[in-house]
């Protein structure tokens, strides 16, 4: 007896929506790969070649041509790349590091105290995560020349280690933890330093990352401020060096693409390496927050 074809068909056209989804994502990635696979061909090419095959879109389009290194070797070995791009690792370490201590230590205090005008107080720390930057620029200007701080490594360290975001997404995670932990904590004679240290600490692990991963990429991309707050080429930022390459009459497209490729590579280790933390913990925020 045959056996019946309900089954076989719906099988059938799972099998269908599942492949027909599949190429559609692989078509769509393609799609959104192309001007990265511009860019990074167009790095290879002298800067007369870059431009000679975007009329039409071809193979030629996305294959260098007679692929040279010259460009990065001019900004590697000719211009103070090296410089540029060790002030924003400094820069963007330093931020990671004093950022993830203030912003877990607000973190904590928000998820483990309980005080009057918390939730107010806790509002205004989102509100300023919705403010642009452009809106306050000019006060934190002022703010740094007062201080005394502009041209220096402070001015652009400083001001971008309170985050918002962080201490939010922290929070959230710690404020997931157990309550049970901390009272078993104060009864064996812990210090509240120690519970941060001991016990918070150590549980938030995908949120610290994270955050650590979002302030890095806020200050590896910051151009607006930097641009700002310095002005000697001893501080100039790898962004803002970028544009040295771009003047009133003409642009050296071959040196800033090679010089935005090599500005990517940071970003992307970082991100492949830190991503299932990432996904976690936006995943966590986003469903139990």
């Amino acid at each position: 007896m045959p056996a019946p074809a309900g089954p076989t068909r719906h099988a059938s056209a799972r099998f269908l929506r599942r492949g027909l989804f599949s190429a559609a994502l692989v078509l769509i990635g393609l799609l959104s790969a192309i001007p990265l696979i511009w860019a990074i061909t167009s790095s290879l090419r002298p800067d007369g070649e870059i431009f000679r095959y975007t009329t039409r879109l071809s193979w030629k389009t996305l294959l260098p041509i007679g692929g040279t290194f010259q460009n990065f070797r001019e900004i590697l070995f000719e211009d103070r790349f090296a410089r540029f791009f060790g002030n924003s690792l400094f820069v963007a370490g330093s931020t990671i590091l004093l950022g993830l201590f203030v912003n877990s230590l607000a973190a904590f205090g928000f998820a483990r105290f309980t005080f009057r005008g918390q939730e107010l107080l806790f509002g205004l720390v989102l509100v300023t995560f919705m403010v642009p930057f452009e809106v306050i620029v000019l006060p934190l200007y002022l703010v740094v020349r007062s201080m005394g701080w502009l041209d220096t490594y402070k001015a652009l360290i400083i001001p971008a280690v309170p985050d918002a975001f962080s201490i939010f997404l922290i929070r959230q995670f710690m404020a997931k933890l157990p309550k049970d932990m901390f009272e078993a904590g104060r009864v064996d004679g812990a210090t509240w330093w120690d519970l941060y240290w001991r016990i918070a600490l150590p549980n938030v692990k995908p949120a610290l990352i994270t955050a650590s991963l979002l302030l890095f990429l806020r200050q590896w991309d910051a151009f607006f401020w930097p641009l700002v707050a310095t002005s000697s080429l001893e501080l100039t930022v790898i962004q803002v060096a970028l544009t040295k390459y771009m003047t009133e009459f003409i642009t050296y497209w071959g040196r800033l693409l090679a010089g935005s490729m090599l500005a990517t590579i940071p970003i992307v280790i970082l991100f492949f390496v830190l991503q299932k933390y990432y996904v976690q913990s936006v995943t966590s925020t986003g469903i139990k927050g």
